[in-house]
């Protein structure tokens, strides 16, 4: 984990290429501390590794970001109001060792970031 104590795992489903991840932001994470003091918002770049991470589990592998093709922030992400979250990822294989990836985070229908870019192994 390169941030060390921002989410946990609740829970995951992996079936091949796609996965469904539930996750709890911890909100004593350091990264709080400056963003914002007493107002505690998410940062789009943490979120952004938080999907990196949750593909690297899906194929079993350390990932890492080649190219961002979109990514769509739609909704101010936070630990108090937005305590659990659904990662959902969706790799294709172009090769050996890069993958296009598709993700989402948010709650239900509720897209709160998404995410296409590609990624290679480590």
């Amino acid at each position: 984990m390169l941030i060390p104590n921002y989410y946990t795992i609740l829970n995951q489903q992996i079936e091949g290429h796609s996965a469904l991840f539930r996750v709890a932001l911890n909100s004593d994470c350091k990264v709080y501390e400056g963003h914002f003091p007493g107002s505690p918002v998410s940062p789009g770049v943490c979120n952004i590794q938080l999907i990196l991470e949750c593909a690297g589990m899906v194929l079993g592998t350390s990932l890492r970001l080649l190219a961002v093709s979109k990514c769509k922030l739609t909704t101010l992400v936070t630990p108090h109001d937005h305590p659990e979250v659904e990662v959902r990822v969706e790799l294709s294989e172009k090769n050996d060792t890069i993958y296009a990836l598709n993700a989402a985070i948010g709650k239900g229908e509720d897209i709160y970031l998404q995410l296409k870019a590609e990624v290679e192994k480590e």
